[in-house]
């Protein structure tokens, strides 16, 4: 793949998921913010707002607000500063490529967030359970994004081990 071809496909990756996040966020504050959580299929999704100041499941929320700021802003802009980098400059497989554009365009929606809310939070509000305890922690399509990628990251782990003699 060429670097321009890379440039172009990685920046239209990362517009087109960043917007669909920053959008739904903007409904989830719209519609979900004060109210009472929206059911369906029985429980199995849940749209709930919530304001998630830490990372996975909360983790650091209880962190000051500049400590956060170093950690979930700065070390994450720096993150995917290399990332962009590695994805545009060096050889990737093209699953990995795909891959690193999803984990850099969802790193980016919620990097948004955690600027540009007072107290850098980021905007939740799906929720899926599949019964009893088994459910997630309230997620936005941002962490659905950087899941995906991270999911492809690891198939492509698996196809391209080295096989066993």
């Amino acid at each position: 793949m060429s670097v321009r071809y890379k440039a172009v496909v990685a920046l239209s990756l990362i517009v087109f998921f960043f917007f669909l996040d920053q959008a739904t966020k903007y409904w989830a504050v719209q519609q979900l913010l004060g109210q009472e959580p929206i059911v369906f299929l029985n429980g199995l999704l849940t749209l709930v707002y919530a304001e998630n100041a830490g990372a996975f499941l909360g983790l650091g929320g209880q962190w000051s607000r500049e400590v956060r700021f170093v950690v979930f802003a700065v070390a994450v802009l720096a993150g995917l500063g290399f990332m962009l980098w590695y994805l545009i400059k060096k050889e990737n497989s093209k699953l990995n490529f795909y891959a690193y554009s999803f984990i850099l365009a969802g790193g980016l929606g919620n990097l948004w967030d955690r600027i540009f809310h007072e107290n850098g939070h980021v905007v939740d509000f799906l929720l899926l359970s599949l019964g009893g305890a088994l459910r997630t922690g309230v997620f936005n399509v941002a962490d659905m994004v950087i899941m995906c990628g991270v999911g492809l990251a690891l198939w492509g782990l698996i196809l391209n081990r080295p096989q066993e003699t």
